[in-house]
């Protein structure tokens, strides 16, 4: 039966067209993406696809002539859940979506499918056993839509067989069995129409989605079921051609076994869940070597009831305190930017800037896209700004404080990445750098307050210092410019966020130490500390400020809008006359013989640990110059690397001071060798080579320091140290090489050098280390990747030598060119050989950087260079792109370039067992090579060839012969009995020494052996054995499976077909595959197509 047969009435119940036009004005055409996106993770589906159609399809049998005009260019939206009865019933309800006693629902079909009217006036989808078309304005369909079951039997003779063609073969429908998913057709309209007047090409839909993918990773991060995004194209072929679909970018989490059920789950209310996700994006659009990007985030999600004044609003719009905050800990892109946005479960347009997202169940403006937060919206929605605020100023601050604890236990796990404090790096706080709206601000605040109410922050924070309030501790964590960021903000914003009229945010705004002091005039090179307003004073208005005790903070109030925030917060006005006379101390500038004496006294005195604690940040230790530097600036001269590596630079602690050298190294004094320290050590040896007039002992500066190096090496990370230049290296090397090694430098680091065994093949792109630093053995082995090149490096030399050093050594130096080409080879075969290393990613299979030549050939011949894309492994050297011996010794390295290889098919021929006697030394066989023997009674002649035997020997060897003796065309012939070959058809052709071979054969000799004496019969079968070369008997083979076929022998066709099957050659695979089919030999045949298709390509 036909669809227009079985189609029931199905449409939406709206009579207007205008209301389809008014929800599209709340939708951008974009927007289709994330609507569908939304309903597919509402219908619990796992996989969302888009596919971009250039198709144009028949138009020939469709339900009505009149949709023609949507045959053509389409998007397919797929997911992989099912349409239920009611999700079918919600598309016809145009101003309400799906479920609607779900709260936790995003959307489900309904009010965002109509976003799919952008781009077409007649949708369609397929799911379980139903297909609907819609049509608003009943101009294709003479009614609003239809819904049918769809033929089971294929659509090859069915009726309206190019309506459905477009979805054939889509995902998996083949019109034979229930569709376990449910794809959407959105025919792009070729003119405006009542419903809208936009008309989109699908390269300008291409175009709409591109920007799709930037953000794609943070879509997944509050959805419940989507684990797998995929956005693709099906190219434009001819009507009815065949196609394929491909792929433009894919998006997926993976580890998903840990994080399934966490996201799937339902959240009870007071219920929060955290748990990590891992997510990666393949970019098939991208050209680069590297287009897969990979992100590890953690996610807190959680509920909570809804606030007894609004539950009445939350149930009349089904809402409910939801919501989630999300934290990227890793990412491969680089640099690692981030941007801070809104999510209602999908992202929303408001960017916060903070270093996470935040996700809520929020009260959206009509088009699901505009949120209502800041103070300053009352007006707008008086209900919606309320709800808003709660959850985010209420309920997410609290979330964000569990999911930073969870981060900063991975910090001190060593489970993240140490550089930068959680603290710090996910500070609750946009940065100035960008125009924030106000409600990140007051965000921040509140986070920032259930911070400090929270203990379980402060006992996972590593301090040492419990005289410090937590508000310092927190503030520690962070960098200067950070801490004065949110000064800048809160000054910026400060009319907008409420702190005045709220006691708790006062209260908290007042004891943070975010507030600039007052320099020193004396010392304006040093930055003053930042400190709380509520420890804090303010100097009269154009006040000058001198130095002053520490025992008062004076706080930095000389722009109008810091004095009045500051006056606001109740920082009390030092009048002129305390401030002089109180407050203000002239200091000793250096350190004077009154000084040193007083310092020396208080490092002895009993209260040493606290004293030495806080001299920690001030410059306040004399050098031997008696210049003040901080400790941890300064080294022991009794160090003899400190002391030959620093030489007389003025950066030894005072003599004076040595015997304190054990507790100074409490607060970062120099006094050991550790990662550190070496580092300040080499970074000082970098620094020296700069200078104008080097020490002429910088040479021997380096090798102490690589000497310590090799005597201490388990105490040091190689990686840390590896950039810095201060390895001696060999400034020249023997010819041919000194000609293109030339470095005017002494010294290079170890990231730049390679040790002797790697000489030929990086020499031209890395320095060669010196002969008194090369690493001992054993280093080498606990350290291979030492002065090891990589293999960017060896290519990129690789490619010097072909293209520079063809030509100049040519005449005098080819043995150590082709050497040179010969280890780069071996290198290269052995860095291939577990697989690891993708050569691909540095040699296009264009580029001629393989020499193939065999060994008296020319290495400088152009012609001998070739790419991967001129070899073929395993190929027949008769046949084109043959990989010769030479270059053949490395078939791990052609593999990773992409050489492709001929294939030996997975076809096993059979052989069936045969028990061959072998009478070779019996008087049976002496008589058969006797062809004098007067009881030989059969006679097989070709031409003027004649061979004798004995019936009864060939009837007891073959089924076929016994036959032909005994009820055949022979029965009853007195002897001798005459064959001749010539007159048997399929066998006319065979050559007269095969029958011979064959004969010896049924006598009882191994095939093998009855090749090896190809001679007369009358010939001494000792003499002239030969060996069994497959290669040398193709023709032999041939006639030996025909005769096999003719007078089956079984076995000796099939062991014929195998002996074929590893001759066989792109050349000959044709030729041998009709020779098969007349032969009657099938599992060669099978063998031959079965090798077409496995190397068809080559």
């Amino acid at each position: 039966m036909s669809l227009a047969e079985t189609a029931v009435p199905f449409g939406q119940n709206e009579t207007l067209i205008s209301s389809i036009r008014n929800i599209l004005k709340d939708y951008h055409p974009v927007s289709i993406f994330k609507e569908f996106l939304q309903n597919a993770d509402d219908a619990g589906a796992t996989r969302f696809h888009v596919i971009l159609d250039y198709r144009s399809h028949p138009t020939n049998s469709l339900i009505n002539p009149e949709m023609r005009d949507w045959q053509g260019p389409a998007i397919l939206i797929f997911n992989n859940g099912i349409f239920e009865d009611v999700d079918f019933q919600s598309l016809m309800n145009i101003r309400v979506g799906g479920r609607q006693g779900d709260r936790t629902m995003i959307g489900k079909y309904g009010l965002g499918f109509n976003s799919c009217y952008h781009f077409t006036d007649v949708p369609s989808l397929i799911s379980r056993d139903s297909i609907v078309f819609l049509d608003p304005q009943e101009t294709y369909l003479g009614q609003r839509g239809i819904k049918s079951p769809f033929p089971r039997n294929g659509i090859r003779r069915y009726s309206e067989r190019d309506q459905l063609v477009p979805f054939e073969n889509i995902e998996g429908i083949d019109f034979r069995s229930t569709f376990n998913g449910s794809l959407f057709r959105i025919p792009l309209r070729r003119s405006r129409s009542d419903i809208s007047n936009r008309v989109f090409t699908i390269e300008e839909v291409r175009s709409l989605f591109s920007n799709i993918k930037t953000t794609i990773l943070s879509e997944f991060l509050f959805l419940r079921n989507i684990e797998k995004i995929e956005m693709s194209y099906i190219p434009h072929v001819r009507i009815g051609a065949s196609f394929q679909v491909r792929p433009l970018w894919k998006a997926e989490i993976i580890d998903l076994d840990e994080v399934r059920d966490q996201r799937r789950q339902r959240l009870n209310n007071d219920e929060i869940r955290i748990f990590q996700m891992r997510i990666k994006l393949i970019d098939s659009e991208q050209i680069q070597i590297n287009n897969e990007r990979n992100e590890r985030w953690i996610i807190v999600i959680g509920a909570q009831e809804n606030p007894e004044e609004q539950e009445e609003y939350a149930d009349q719009h089904r809402l409910c305190v939801l919501g989630g905050v999300a934290a990227r800990l890793e990412t491969s892109v680089r640099p690692n930017f981030f941007v801070g946005k809104m999510h209602s479960f999908l992202s929303l347009p408001d960017v916060t800037y903070l270093p996470v997202h935040l996700s809520g169940t929020w009260a959206l403006s009509s088009d699901r896209s505009r949120l209502l937060i800041d103070n300053g919206e009352w007006d707008s929605d008086y209900q919606k700004i309320i709800w808003n605020r709660h959850i985010l100023l209420d309920f997410l601050p609290k979330l964000y404080c569990k999911l930073l604890n969870n981060i900063i236990e991975l910090y001190n796990n060593n489970e993240i990445d140490r550089e930068i404090h959680p603290v710090s790096k996910f500070w609750p706080f946009p940065p100035i750098t960008h125009n924030c709206p106000k409600y990140a601000v007051e965000y921040g605040l509140k986070v920032l307050h259930n911070i400090l109410q929270n203990e379980d922050t402060f006992q996972l924070i590593d301090n040492d210092d419990d005289a410090n309030e937590k508000v310092d501790i927190l503030f520690n964590l962070l960098p200067r410019d950070q801490v004065k960021d949110v000064h800048t903000l809160l000054q910026n914003n400060w009319d907008g966020i409420g702190v005045r009229s709220n006691p708790d945010l006062m209260s908290l705004v007042r004891s943070l130490p975010i507030w600039k002091t007052l320099s020193d005039p004396l010392n304006e090179d040093f930055e003053p500390p930042l400190k709380a307003a509520l420890h804090g004073h303010i100097l009269p208005r154009k006040m000058p400020h001198y130095r002053t005790r520490d025992s008062r903070i004076f706080l930095d109030a000389s722009i109008d809008i810091t004095r009045r925030v500051l006056t606001e917060l109740n920082v009390p006005l030092r009048n002129i006359r305390d401030y002089t006379f109180e407050d203000v101390e002239f200091p000793t500038v250096e350190c004077d013989n009154y000084y040193h004496h007083f310092l020396r006294n208080i490092l002895s005195t009993n209260t040493i640990t606290g004293i030495v604690q806080g001299l920690r940040p001030r410059r306040c230790f004399p050098t031997s110059s008696r210049r003040l530097k901080r400790i941890n600036d300064l080294y022991d001269q009794n160090n003899e690397v400190f002391r030959i590596v620093f030489g007389n630079t003025d950066v030894f602690l005072h003599p004076d001071f040595s015997d304190f050298s054990l507790t100074l190294s409490s607060i970062g004094f120099n006094n050991t060798i550790d990662q550190r320290t070496f580092i300040k050590c080499a970074e000082k040896i970098e620094e020296l080579q700069t200078d104008t007039s080097p020490p002429s002992d910088l040479r021997y500066r380096g090798f102490i320091l690589v000497d310590y190096l090799y005597k201490n090496i388990e105490e040091f990370d190689l990686e840390a140290i590896e950039r810095i230049p201060f390895v001696p290296i060999a400034r020249s090397l023997d010819l041919p090489y000194s000609q293109h090694y030339n470095h005017t430098q002494i010294l290079d680091s170890f990231r730049n050098i390679i040790i002797p065994r790697y000489k030929e093949v990086a020499w031209s792109r890395k320095c060669l280390i010196a002969e008194d630093v090369i690493p001992p053995q054993t280093i080498l082995q606990d350290y291979p990747s030492l002065g090891k090149p990589s293999a960017p490096i060896v290519v990129v030399h690789l490619r010097f030598l072909h293209r520079t050093l063809r030509d100049e050594w040519r005449n005098n130096w080819a043995g150590a060119f082709k050497h040179n080409i010969e280890e780069i080879y071996k290198w290269l075969e052995g860095e291939c050989l577990n697989g690891e290393l993708n050569l691909l990613d540095y040699i296009r299979e264009e580029d001629r950087l393989f020499l193939n030549i065999n060994r008296d050939q020319d290495p400088f011949d152009l012609r001998n260079w070739v790419s991967a894309d001129d070899l073929i492994l395993n190929a027949a050297p008769e046949e084109e792109r043959f990989v010769k011996s030479s270059l053949a010794t490395y078939p791990n390295m052609l593999r990773s370039v992409g050489v492709r290889e001929v294939t030996r098919p997975n076809f096993e021929i059979n052989v069936r067992r045969h028990n061959q006697s072998n009478f070779g030394q019996s008087n049976m066989f002496r008589y058969f090579l006797d062809q004098n023997f007067p009881l030989h009674d059969v006679t097989f002649i070709m031409n003027n060839d004649r061979i004798k035997t004995s019936r009864f020997v060939l009837a007891a060897s073959s089924e076929f012969f016994r036959e032909e003796f005994v009820t055949g065309r022979y029965a009853g012939q007195s002897p001798p009995i005459t064959i001749n070959i010539r007159n048997l058809e399929p066998i006319r052709d065979i050559r007269f020494n095969s029958m011979r071979i064959l004969l010896r054969y049924l006598y009882g000799q191994s095939i093998d052996h009855a090749i090896q004496n190809r001679q007369s019969l009358n010939g001494d079968d000792e003499e002239h054995h030969i060996v069994v070369n497959d290669s040398n008997n193709l023709v032999l083979y041939k006639d030996l499976l025909k005769m096999a076929n003719y007078f089956v022998l079984n076995h000796l066709k099939e062991l014929m077909e195998l002996r074929l099957s590893y001759l066989v050659t792109r050349l000959n695979v044709q030729e041998m595959n009709r020779f098969a089919s007349s032969s009657g030999a099938n599992q060669l045949r099978g063998f031959c197509e079965r090798f077409i298709e496995t190397n068809g390509r080559l």
